[in-house]
């Protein structure tokens, strides 16, 4: 309503000089109140609409009544009466209020309006002329009230958010005497104020000098620096960001991150000044928490994705100690940043690399020494995995096939670079360290076979006279059987031969005297003699042993091709009693041929299955396809 009239923005500003300390007050907040777009708000819009619509409304509208102040020529008058009254605390408090309202966004809309086809027209940041205006803000920086010192420093953010030329005048000073750096120096001295509604725009400057660019137009004098980050760290910022990080509030930590990964894509300098700040740690137990703020997480992503971009070899190598691959696995699960990811791990890839060469060229290197592998092959088929993106496995491709290797047998991924995997000319493919193809080739499998032949024919011939001796025995043993009974006989003879005497006192003759009776001594009408019945039936044992043992020896070939069949007839059982192998198989977990070969020798003559024949790995497999019982072994 205020802008309808003509004469009111002029009044409002001539008010700023009046003597009464109230008019100059409300006149003064009345302009920042407009700046603002508080009252035009809430006035115009009547709350038609939509609640976007009315937004971006109210927002053209402020706009356009800041630009109707600054054109009126609010600034000199505002800055007049600030330095009038320094003893005033709330009119420093309005008047700081009113200077953040003023230049908030302003550099943005120009930018905007520059692109357009008016560039030439009037921009109401050209109102805002420096050298008035750094003078007062230096003096509320240093005023000890926590509203004061926030709004100015939100002022100096939003002027450090315009032209180069704006924040060569922050940053350095006239006067030679004063301390170096303009007002960085007590920049970063706020950040650890107790107020975060301080510590937050002092933050946010900061933020907006070290991502700027210096160009010519302000490099005017040798005493403008060329790189505005490292006034930054002259001043000893980046030890404040590190504390920062593990700030309580989000939005600080959120800032305090965006500062560090502009400062870690540098220079080599600015990194190492990161880096020994020791603020890599906390940033990596950000990412890790799974609690972290997303929009913190991801600022803090970038800062170990700028670092390992822009480091040198050895700064990676401590990044890497540090934790920072764990940060890049974790970004590669996010699709919007696996691509990055993978360019950082691909330039640690070529660091360890590097260093890998370095070593083996070195005379003095121990071969003995193992160092850690930087990145895992397993990050890389994460990302091959995880993402249908044609680019990203390419990316992932290419990266696997420069930097990895696969073992033929226990398909385990290692690095090319290390000793952890040779290539072997004979077998044609790579074999890791834990792993032995030597059992694979030509060479070995002759050596192998021969020993084995040897081994084979002296089992057999041990066998053979090992059968011998126990036929032998046998025979022996049955021999002695055999005469044995005669041997009994002959001895029982002269015992028997001696008399007996009856209870009459007359001798009765004896058994053998009997045997040589002839058939008439003895009369049909006698009875036999009862003694006489043991004599016979002994003398027909004896005749049939001696018939049996006759036989025996007309026939000696007859029992050893009984014995024999009933071998071949046992063997028979056993090789029906023995499931089928699957010889593939066997083949695929022995790895040997020559094993192969005794089983199919033992399971086709039957040679059996003794230890000294099979190692225990191989009986421990015969076991599994249940070719050996426990009856076998």
């Amino acid at each position: 309503l205020l802008l309808r009239h003509a004469d009111a923005i002029p009044t409002l500003i001539s008010l700023l000089s009046s003597p009464n300390r109230e008019v100059y007050e409300q006149s003064m907040w009345i302009l920042g109140s407009i700046a603002a777009g508080d009252s035009t708000g809430s006035t115009v819009n009547g709350g038609s609409g939509s609640s976007s619509t009315s937004s971006d409304s109210g927002r053209d509208k402020s706009v356009a009544a800041r630009d109707v102040i600054l054109a009126a020529g609010v600034t000199k008058q505002l800055l007049r009466c600030l330095e009038s009254h320094p003893g005033d605390l709330s009119l420093q408090r309005i008047g700081s209020w009113t200077l953040s309202n003023l230049v908030e966004g302003i550099f943005q809309q120009s930018s905007h309006a520059k692109s357009g086809p008016k560039s030439s027209e009037y921009s109401s940041s050209d109102e805002i002329e420096m050298h008035i205006v750094l003078p007062v803000l230096k003096r509320l920086l240093r005023m000890a009230d926590a509203e004061v010192l926030s709004y100015t420093c939100w002022t100096l953010s939003h002027l450090c958010d315009g032209p180069s030329s704006h924040i060569s005048a922050v940053v350095t000073s006239r006067d030679q005497k004063v301390t170096r750096g303009g007002l960085v120096p007590r920049l970063v001295e706020l950040l650890g104020h107790g107020s975060w509604r301080v510590t937050k725009p002092a933050l946010r400057t900061i933020g907006n000098i070290v991502c700027a660019e210096c160009s010519d137009d302000a490099n005017q004098t040798s005493t403008v620096p060329t790189d505005y980050t490292e006034v930054i760290l002259d001043c000893n910022a980046v030890p404040k960001l590190k504390e920062l990080v593990t700030h309580s509030n989000r939005e600080i930590q959120k800032e305090a991150c965006w500062t560090l990964s502009n400062i870690a894509a540098g220079t080599v300098g600015q990194i190492q000044a990161v880096i020994d700040s020791g603020a890599i740690p906390p940033l990596v137990k950000l990412v890790s928490n799974k609690g972290t703020d997303q929009e913190v997480r991801s600022e803090a992503c970038w800062v170990v994705l700028n670092a390992t971009s822009c480091g040198s070899d050895s700064q990676i190598e401590v990044l890497v100690d540090e934790g920072c691959v764990s940060v890049l696995g974790v970004l590669l699960g996010e699709a919007s940043m696996v691509m990055m990811a993978l360019e950082g791990l691909e330039r640690v890839l070529q660091v360890e690399e590097a260093r890998e060469a370095s070593r083996r060229e070195a005379a003095d290197s121990d071969d003995t020494e193992c160092t850690p592998t930087l990145v895992s092959a397993s990050l890389i088929e994460k990302a091959l995995d995880k993402h249908n993106s044609t680019a990203v496995t390419k990316r992932a491709s290419r990266i696997w096939k420069q930097h990895f290797v696969s073992c033929a047998l226990c398909h385990k991924s290692f690095s090319k670079h290390r000793r952890d995997a040779t290539f072997c000319e004979e077998c044609k493919c790579y074999v890791c360290s834990h792993c032995d193809c030597q059992i694979y080739h030509l060479s070995y499998q002759e050596e192998l076979w021969a020993a084995t032949e040897e081994q084979t024919e002296a089992k057999k011939n041990a066998k053979k006279s090992k059968k011998a001796k126990k036929k032998e025995k046998q025979k022996q043993k049955k021999a002695k059987q055999h005469e044995q009974p005669q041997v009994q006989f002959a001895e029982s003879t002269p015992s028997e031969t001696s008399h007996s005497v009856d209870k009459g006192g007359s001798r009765m003759p004896s058994r053998s005297s009997t045997v040589n009776y002839s058939d008439d001594s003895i009369g049909e009408n006698s009875p036999p003699n009862e003694d006489q019945k043991p004599l016979f039936v002994r003398a027909a044992a004896v005749e049939d042993e001696d018939a049996r043992k006759s036989r025996e020896r007309s026939s000696p070939i007859s029992s050893d091709v009984d014995e024999d069949q009933e071998e071949d007839h046992a063997d028979q059982n056993v090789e029906q009693q023995q499931p089928p192998v699957d010889f593939v198989l066997y083949l695929q977990q022995t790895g040997s041929i020559i094993a192969l070969a005794k089983l199919m020798d033992a399971l086709e003559y039957g040679e059996g299955f003794e230890g000294d024949e099979f190692d225990d790995a191989e009986l421990q497999m015969l076991r599994q396809h249940k070719v050996l019982s426990d009856l076998a072994l």
